[in-house]
């Protein structure tokens, strides 16, 4: 018979190991919440029954720990067809911080890969932003953006060379780049201008972010600037559409006298 859409895959089953470490509910839950992270958004987890088979525990003890988990809204359970992984939506805020910093103040550990970072001339649109003159080297970098090890945004971000000469040598995979430009350079960023508008991820971006093809994105591009008032970073960066929500302040026009 053919397995439903929604069926937990056999592979996903065996590699559960029936072996404890430490108490039956917390070997319990310890798996579990790798088996959630590593999982993709609406996956469907085994039953508690097959659980507590697999474990060689009671159904009770299998209960607790997808109780824990859902206290945490890691998972939803939906009456009549199972528990169900759910991924949380991060909201971006107006709020200028790093990703660095974003992500330490949910709890998250931010992180990188596919790290990219280069020299080279400032095409027309980059020197535009950064107000500097087209052909001037400018240093880009880009990498994929992790909070607890999965993949969150495609950030690309572009700085004069001039102003900062040495920062792809100080500058390593994991570094927050606000964090670098503030102890190595001096630098105190003030304000950003963003834009944000949806894209269509090509091919290749949805392989490296670990989504579908159609999964939705957010194009943030933003400029960044320092409290001398000079521009510091143009990037434009690639956020998951079905891991962000994007939070605004707005306000009527004031009420003339």
């Amino acid at each position: 018979m053919p397995r439903t859409r929604h069926e937990p895959s056999d592979g996903a089953l065996e590699s559960l190991p029936a072996e404890r470490n430490g108490g039956k509910g917390e070997h319990i839950r310890d798996v579990l919440t790798a088996m959630v992270l590593n999982s993709r958004d609406g996956a469907l987890l085994p039953s508690e029954r097959v659980l507590a088979e697999r474990f060689g525990v009671a159904r009770m003890t299998v209960r607790g720990s997808i109780d824990a988990l859902e206290s945490k809204g890691m998972v939803r359970r939906v009456p009549g067809r199972g528990t169900f992984v759910q991924h949380p939506t991060l909201t971006h805020s107006e709020i200028f911080r790093s990703f660095s910093e974003d992500m330490r103040m949910r709890g998250m550990t931010p992180g990188a890969k596919s790290y990219r970072a280069r020299t080279r001339p400032a095409a027309r649109q980059v020197a535009a932003n950064l107000d500097i003159a087209p052909g001037d080297p400018t240093h880009y970098i880009e990498r994929i953006r992790t909070a607890d090890g999965i993949p969150m945004a495609l950030e690309r971000t572009n700085l004069a060379a001039a102003r900062f000469p040495s920062l792809l040598k100080v500058m390593e995979r994991d570094d927050s780049l606000y964090e670098v430009l503030g102890h190595v350079f001096g630098v105190r960023l003030e304000s950003a201008r963003q834009t944000v508008t949806i894209a269509r991820l090509t091919d290749t971006e949805a392989k490296r972010l670990e989504v579908g093809e159609e999964t939705p994105a957010f194009l943030i591009e933003r400029i960044s600037v320092d409290n001398m008032g000079k521009v510091v970073e143009y990037g434009r960066s690639l956020y998951r559409g079905d891991r962000y929500a994007i939070q605004m302040h707005v306000s009527p026009p004031s009420q003339g006298g």
